[in-house]
């Protein structure tokens, strides 16, 4: 169990199930009990259900904590710029022949353990194509981190995934937009390539899920996708917020108000399965369990629980922003970063509707979208809105 006390509060995770916590002093204070009696009360015992803990949790790290100052919980590292798809939606322009080397990568996890980070994300590009994927998984599997991949499913056969889970991979994410091979090819390349990493998946019982963006072109098949997931035994299906795209015009595929409801009323009507929502579609979340999302549960979180990292070594809040910078650290960049420092401490603009709404504190709007204005601006067409 990796252990972080930032801003007052215990964050935990917990490799083998994935799992986050987040708990007050006082909850601090109980879980210390615990670790000290072994005795469970009904609170224990919900930890355990939600796999927060796990029998072989180590409670040493719980002793020791103190104060940090880097609230980071994954690093999303795109170990090469090279795909040999060709998706509409590809925000990353002409695919390059860029990849990362091993040394610096090893350098990257090394301060990722000093920080207590929890994870490491693989991708690209497309991560599978990177020659020395398997040493990239081996390193981080190597420490207490846990490592994902997420993938097109290119080049994924039998005995390259057996060897990624003997290395210690602990997910694998599968984009897919669409279970209809003629909608999903509106937007992403690849269909049968996706289809079939699915279906190696089910049979090895390594946790995956899949990666779907909302777009309008794909709303009429959100639920036999979300169903498809779910009789494939993926753990999840994560709901991703369209970005801006080179190669498209954002007002034409973006999902409206109107479309946002419809996919609310798919979220709440689907059981047994996992559905994740994207940190950029904050409001969504909000409208979806009508404000009763805690703090540090939503609002972008780029450059606050996640940052971004190129091939080269550059540092992004997230891999749309175009902002990129250079630094000697993760520490660096995340203290030294002006733009970092206005994410984590902007306040909407008065002009901005959200300075009426009830949820303005909490929400805090994908910067990516709302970058070409202000990072600090609010969406005009926001089906979060609720008014004081």
């Amino acid at each position: 169990m990796i252990t972080k006390y930032y801003n007052k509060k215990l964050y935990t995770f917990e490799k083998v199930t994935g799992m986050t916590g987040i708990f007050s002093e006082k909850e601090l204070d109980t879980l210390l009990e615990y670790s000290e009696s072994g005795i469970k009360t009904p609170f224990i015992n919900r930890l355990y259900d939600l796999g927060i803990l796990i029998p072989e949790s180590d409670f040493t790290t719980l002793k020791n904590i103190s104060d940090q100052n880097i609230s980071l919980e994954s690093l999303h590292i795109d170990i090469t710029d090279s795909c040999p798809l060709s998706c509409p939606q590809c925000y990353k322009g002409k695919p390059e022949k860029t990849f990362m080397d091993f040394q610096n990568f090893k350098s990257i996890v090394d301060e990722a353990v000093k920080l207590n980070i929890f994870q490491i994300a693989l991708g690209g590009g497309e991560a599978l194509v990177h020659p020395e994927i398997g040493k990239f998984i081996s390193s981080v599997a190597e420490t207490q981190l846990a490592v994902s991949i997420t993938t097109s499913g290119f080049s994924l056969n039998e005995e390259k995934l057996q060897d990624f889970i003997l290395r210690g991979v602990n997910h694998i994410q599968i984009s897919l937009n669409s279970i209809d091979e003629k909608v999903n090819s509106l937007s992403r390349d690849g269909f049968r390539d996706a289809v079939k990493a699915i279906a190696l998946l089910k049979k090895t019982g390594l946790s995956f899920g899949i990666n779907t963006v909302i777009r309008k072109d794909n709303l009429n098949t959100l639920s036999k996708t979300i169903g498809f997931a779910k009789e494939n035994g993926a753990d999840n299906i994560n709901l991703l917020r369209y970005k801006p795209s080179g190669f498209e015009t954002f007002g034409k595929i973006s999902p409206d108000k109107n479309d946002l409801q419809k996919v609310s009323e798919i979220i709440r009507s689907i059981r047994g399965i996992k559905i994740k929502l994207d940190s950029a579609f904050s409001n969504l979340l909000l409208y979806v369990n009508s404000g009763n999302i805690s703090y540090e549960r939503v609002g972008c979180a780029a450059g606050i629980k996640f940052i971004s990292i190129t091939p080269e070594g550059v540092f992004k809040p997230c891999s749309h922003q175009s902002y990129a910078e250079r630094a000697d650290s993760i520490e660096a960049y995340i203290q030294e970063s002006k733009y970092i420092q206005k994410f984590k401490t902007s306040v909407f603009h008065n002009e901005s509707i959200c300075t009426t709404c009830i949820y303005r504190l909490l929400c805090k709007s994908c910067r990516v979208i709302t970058e070409k204005e202000n990072v600090t601006i609010g969406e005009t067409d926001c089906i979060g809105y609720r008014k004081e």
